[in-house]
């Protein structure tokens, strides 16, 4: 055979392989896997470990909050009202400034009247109130912060660095303890002084997720790692009762959600939809509201809520209809959630979360009660939404501008 006719073979080989495999790609991660209408888990209408797994939701109309009335989306008119609201109301709503300088780790302060905060800037802690004047927590100096993990009572912080220095400072006594550089990924025990975090060595067979004492005692192992480290998420439950959880892969789109305990508890099972799953406790423990992404919502993050306590474990699953990560949520309440949602989303969104960081955000309040989500504020101006923080009396809602880096607040009444 001539040179000739074997570069044309090689030719017509390599474009037919490079067809299948591009087929072959679109075909697992980006068809639709579902048309309109069908239930996202109809493929697995069956009982896992006693539970039966969600049933249809996703054509649940989104309902926008119109001078007091639920009304459908799509009978609204998508022309912004003239005029920005005080207070929100559904429509175009003013954003004021709560503290100046940069805030990051905003959280509700202990009694709920007000924002406890870092400030990367200057390397302090403030707490401000709605008159947005911001004093010290301490005049102690923390540069160069990577993650702030708060205490419960918000009296003690552990601060992690990027070079794996870990410390837990007391704001009350002034103490400063330091913890092996080895522990990472804290969160704090509901009782405020126990801590649960990843033990991570360079030895696989070392790694351990591990409670102790805030002040580094009392070192116990609790579940091997592995090299499973990515798919743990520590967060301990307002309830006491999962310290974290854990997702293994069924298939490309499924995988399971193993609820970890203290004591090796053998707690039941439940089947989330999609991929890159993020959580949030509601306050008493009972649910867990959390974000993947699907095929079905074109590989971008979609909103859940399951029960996540006791026998009821891994029950009533069900999708909420609204695109966003769940760190762009808090609660309110128990029954009450309220989320920054991107305006728009670009195809690919949870798949890479780059995409959507430019992206302007409106906000969104979800009623558990009934599963409705209602628009609560289009932003005048252009803000993208963390941290977010509800007043105690349901007065305010403040968020840190990703944006600008600063600390902003809409009125709720």
């Amino acid at each position: 055979m001539s040179d000739r006719a074997k570069k044309i073979i090689f030719i017509i080989v390599f474009i037919a392989l490079t067809l299948i495999l591009g087929y072959l790609l679109y075909y697992l991660f980006l068809r639709p896997t579902i048309e309109p209408g069908a239930p996202l888990n109809a493929v697995n209408e069956g009982i896992v470990n006693g539970l039966p797994s969600a049933g249809a939701n996703l054509n649940r109309p989104i309902y926008i909050n119109v001078n007091g009335k639920l009304v459908p989306a799509q009978n609204v008119p998508t022309a912004a009202p003239s005029g920005a609201a005080a207070v929100a109301n559904g429509g175009l709503t003013r954003v004021t400034s709560l503290a100046s300088g940069p805030a990051s780790s905003a959280v509700p302060s202990a009694d709920g009247n007000g924002i406890v905060y870092y400030n990367p800037g200057d390397g302090k802690f403030y707490r401000v109130e709605r008159a947005g004047v911001a004093i010290a927590l301490d005049d102690k100096v923390f540069s160069n912060v990577q993650t702030v993990t708060w205490s419960p009572q918000r009296d003690k912080v552990v601060l992690e660095y990027p070079d794996g220095a870990n410390i837990v400072y007391n704001f009350t006594n002034k103490k400063q303890v330091t913890l092996p550089k080895q522990w990472k990924d804290f969160a704090f025990s509901p009782n405020n002084d126990q801590l649960v975090f990843k033990n991570w060595t360079v030895d696989e067979a070392d790694r351990y997720l591990s409670t102790a004492n805030d002040d580094g005692s009392g070192f116990r192992r609790i579940e091997t790692l592995g090299a499973q480290d990515e798919n743990v998420h520590v967060d301990w439950s307002p309830n006491q009762q999962i310290i974290a959880t854990f997702n293994e892969s069924i298939n490309l789109e499924q995988q399971y959600l193993y609820f970890i305990g203290q004591n090796k508890e053998r707690f039941n099972v439940s089947i989330i939809e999609g991929r890159d799953f993020r959580q949030r406790w509601a306050p008493d423990g009972n649910r867990l509201l959390y974000s993947v992404y699907h095929s079905a919502t074109n590989l971008n993050p979609s909103l859940w809520i399951v029960d996540a306590a006791g026998d009821s474990i891994g029950a009533n699953r069900t999708p909420l209809n609204i695109q966003t990560w769940a760190d762009k949520c808090t609660f309110a309440d128990t029954n009450t959630v309220y989320c920054a949602v991107p305006k728009q989303l670009e195809r690919g969104s949870g798949l890479v979360p780059e995409y959507a960081a430019g992206v302007p955000d409106d906000f969104y309040r979800i009623d558990l009660t009934n599963d409705t989500t209602a628009l609560l504020a289009v932003p005048e101006g252009e803000y993208n939404g963390q941290n977010l923080v509800v007043s105690q009396d349901g007065g305010t809602l403040s968020f840190v501008d990703t944006f600008s880096g600063t600390l902003q607040q809409i009125k709720l009444k």
